[in-house]
């Protein structure tokens, strides 16, 4: 029997192959690790994450605003794509009109117009003839209370009809010689000030003006059009305001969340600071820097999600609680859940997102540090800040560019340009720092130690100037953007029509080119209605006003026919046809209409025709002669449409035989009046044949300038907070070094005062800088918007915002340390 000898088994079997680093395990751990200590260090992370939150919910908020307050064209053209405006005039003609856009287009909605004139007032009343559930309109009507009208002898009315006639639900009212039972409370939810009054079509006297809303698009109304003899008038949506309204929104969502990154940065960048040793010793123990970078990037990210979910909940729910409240002020009624979903949705992803590359950078200078260094817990080395200006300088110019070539209506360059502006003056923080610091040599030694410890902290100093920067550009963008709004609105359409303390009282009613015989006992006796309604304001103004006025005649323009009584003259701008102009009302330049504008005789040139506001080619309308200029010399502009803004001196009124003729009265007091005082004017005019028109409300962006305001600085005082805790907290060997030594409280408030208030007037001047940059760069064809600057609201952000950062910062500092020998272990 042969003996075997056993084999021992091969050991040359090949190890099993790891991944390096440790692979996914090492990263899981890694990971579970970052998020054990979030959940056990989220009291010293409680500021950075509800800073976080407060920017998320800034910029939900701001989103859902923006989008809903933005007026839209659903207004004029309902669900319709162009809208028609026809004569009723002659009656056969509007309806073979009619009949042709009903044959072309298909389905129209036809709305009536009829309007009424009410004794005393000016305006007269709209007495509207709409289907409610007309196929296009239907968006432009709504019912507030009772029932739409069914019946000859029923009608509905707007709130402010309610208030003009003094009637309301329930109750009757006349217009127009026909009584009628108010049966509902009407609006057009889409436009709260067009006030009107709703009756039945089947009902309504004939219309003096149609709208008529069809579908379709620009070739089809076009072609439409050649087929109609004569003028017809018509308008289309404006097609970029929902595109627009889009490109505001996703610039605004943008800017909120790099303001978001900005603040998550100076917060990560002291988180790692603290945590230094502790990755130190991970580091000692094999971690690679990929793993060190990762612990840093999971705390990003956890951070980055609890802030936006928290944030575009509360943003959401402010938004539906004060949606109701604004709409007022927004001009229609707004559907609170009407919001842009995907945007926030977008914007929660992208706030995790921008968290998690926030706490990139801070990672990788953690991850490059020396393990000694990170176990010594030794703050960075300062970096230059030569580079960071220059790569700020660049995106500063392509930004400008961008903007520049946008011209106002390009939305990605819009976006891109507004981005690029921001993060170049950005960049420019920690060069603005250095020359500040630089400054430092004359001033206090807590001075000097306050500037010295924001460039030697200059990585959390640049991100929180870049938040405070941020967040001051974003308040003044808003502040002069709606100054140079309304500084546009007052060029194009002025003040209004008068000012809350003053009456026009006219006699007959309005845009009657032919004014009435009055003998001397009648005009006594409206002087003295005058004398009435004035003595109810108190001691008021009151001038007379009287027109020039011509011999009658019959103008061909009125086929033939003529008016009793005699004609006004009239001034006005021709236009590129010929026949036809923009004509504004001509008042006689008597002493005390001149003493009203601060003008005597002799500032009247002799050779002066007509005193006026308005330029350009002028011509004399209302006249037997043709194409009569005359010489002007300018009038004080007193911004208000109303006014008498046009007078004929004596010396043309001689020359052409044209007689003073009295057709109005100003009246001003010296306070807004009130509408007890309004409605007793408005009797007194209504039974002497007077018309009064008043104050029309307009809508002021004033209460949003401050609003902005008062959320910037509250934000960047928030900023503040953190950063100069987190800048105070990192220099406490120093603060312990100078108490030890006898430095008095006053002191330890000098260095939080100085370093809250330095960052605040750098964050102000850098964000007036970039946000007038980028202003100037859109508006750079019509920089005369920006000539009406917001001094007040301005000074209060780049005087008042470091002065109350500096004075928040001395009174809550000066308490000396706890423990003047013992430090905080990690």
């Amino acid at each position: 029997m042969t003996a075997t000898t056993a084999t021992p088994p091969s050991t040359d079997r090949p190890a099993p192959r790891r991944a390096p680093g440790g692979g996914l395990p090492a990263r899981r751990a890694v990971i579970r690790w970052a998020v054990r200590l979030f959940r056990r260090e989220w009291r010293q992370q409680v500021l950075t994450l509800t800073l976080l939150t407060i920017a998320v919910i800034g910029a939900t908020f701001a989103v859902s605003a923006t989008y809903n307050m933005a007026s839209s064209s659903d207004a004029t053209f309902g669900r319709a794509d162009h809208l028609l405006r026809l004569d009723g005039g002659d009656p056969a003609v509007l309806d073979s009109r009619l009949a042709a856009a009903r044959a072309w287009f298909g389905t129209i909605d036809a709305i009536g117009h009829h309007y009424v004139a009410v004794p005393g007032l000016f305006d007269p009343v709209d007495v509207r003839a709409q289907n409610p559930d007309g196929a296009y309109g239907a968006p432009m009507l709504a019912l507030r209370q009772g029932r739409y009208p069914a019946g000859a002898g029923e009608i509905a009315i707007t709130d402010g009809v309610a208030r003009t006639l003094r009637t309301g639900l329930g109750r009757r009212v006349s217009l127009d010689g026909h009584d009628r039972l108010v049966v509902g409370v009407v609006e057009n939810p889409k436009d709260l000030a067009d006030e009107f009054a709703l009756v039945d079509v089947a009902h309504a006297d004939p219309p003096q003006t149609v709208t008529v809303l069809v579908a379709g698009d620009q070739a089809s109304l076009e072609a439409f059009r050649n087929t109609i003899d004569g003028p017809l008038v018509r308008e289309s949506r404006p097609a970029m305001t929902r595109t627009v309204i889009a490109a505001v929104t996703l610039a605004l969502a943008t800017v909120g969340l790099l303001l978001v990154s900005l603040v998550a940065a100076a917060g990560f960048i002291v988180v790692a600071q603290r945590r230094l040793r502790q990755l130190g010793m991970l580091a000692a123990m094999g971690a690679t820097r990929r793993h060190l970078r990762l612990v840093m990037l999971a705390n990003g990210t956890v951070v980055g999600a609890v802030a936006a979910v928290l944030g575009t909940t509360i943003g959401v729910a402010a938004w539906l609680l004060v949606a109701e409240r604004v709409e007022t002020a927004a001009g229609h009624r707004i559907d609170r859940f009407d919001l842009p979903w995907a945007t926030l949705g977008a914007e929660m992803v992208l706030a995790v997102a921008t968290a998690t590359a926030a706490a990139w950078w801070p990672a990788r200078a953690i991850a490059r540090t020396p393990i000694m260094r990170a176990l010594s817990a030794r703050p960075p080395r300062p970096r230059p800040a030569r580079r960071t200006a220059l790569a700020g300088a660049g995106l500063l110019a392509a930004g400008v560019t961008c903007l520049v070539l946008s011209g106002g209506t390009r939305p990605l360059l819009i976006s891109a340009g507004t981005l690029s502006t921001a993060v170049g003056v950005l960049c420019i923080g920690p060069a603005a720092i250095r020359l500040l610091a630089a400054a430092r040599g004359r001033m206090p030694v807590a001075v000097r130690l306050a500037l010295t410890d924001l460039v030697r902290y200059q990585a959390r100093a640049g991100a929180a100037l870049a938040a405070i920067s941020l967040a001051v550009g974003i308040s003044v963008a808003i502040v002069a953007g709606s100054a140079a709004a309304e500084a546009h609105t007052r060029r194009t359409a002025g003040l209004g029509n008068l000012a809350d303390s003053t009456l026009l009282v006219r006699i007959g009613r309005p845009n009657n080119p032919v004014i009435p015989e009055h003998t001397p006992a009648q005009l006594a006796s409206l002087q003295a209605q005058i004398d009435q309604i004035a003595h109810n304001l108190g001691t008021p103004a009151v001038t007379p006003l009287d027109m020039a006025v011509v011999a009658s005649y019959t103008d061909p323009g009125q086929n033939g026919s003529s008016q009793p009584g005699h004609p006004a003259v009239e001034i006005g701008t021709p236009l590129a046809d010929g026949q036809t102009m923009t004509s504004y009302p001509l008042y006689a330049a008597t002493p005390e209409l001149l003493h009203r504008y601060g003008l005597d005789g002799a500032a009247v040139a002799p050779d002066t025709d007509v005193l006026t506001i308005h330029t350009g080619p002028l011509e004399l309308g209302n006249i037997p002669e043709r194409n009569v200029h005359p010489k002007t010399q300018a009038l004080p502009d007193t911004g208000y449409s109303s006014m008498p803004n046009s007078l004929v001196t004596a010396n043309m009124m001689a020359r052409h035989g044209w007689q003073p003729a009295r057709v109005a009265w100003l009246i001003e007091a010296d306070h807004p009046l009130t509408g007890q005082e309004l409605a007793t004017a408005r009797d007194l005019a209504a039974s002497a044949g007077l018309t009064v028109e008043s104050h029309r409300e307009q809508a002021s962006l004033t209460t949003l300038r401050t609003g902005a305001v008062a959320a910037g600085a509250l934000l960047a005082l928030g900023i503040l907070a953190m950063t100069v805790g987190l800048i105070r907290g990192e220099a406490a060997g120093d603060l312990r070094t100078l108490t030890a030594t006898g430095a008095p409280r006053r002191v330890r408030r000098t260095l939080t005062a100085t370093t809250s208030g330095a960052l605040a007037l750098l964050g102000a001047v850098l964000g007036l800088a970039g946000a007038y940059l980028a202003l100037v760069s859109v508006l750079h064809r019509d920089l005369d918007a920006l000539t009406d600057v917001p001094v007040a609201h301005l000074a209060a952000t780049t005087v008042g915002l470091p002065m109350l950062a500096a004075i928040a910062g001395w009174l809550l500092a000066g308490r000396e340390p706890s423990s003047l020998s013992r430090r905080r272990l990690d």
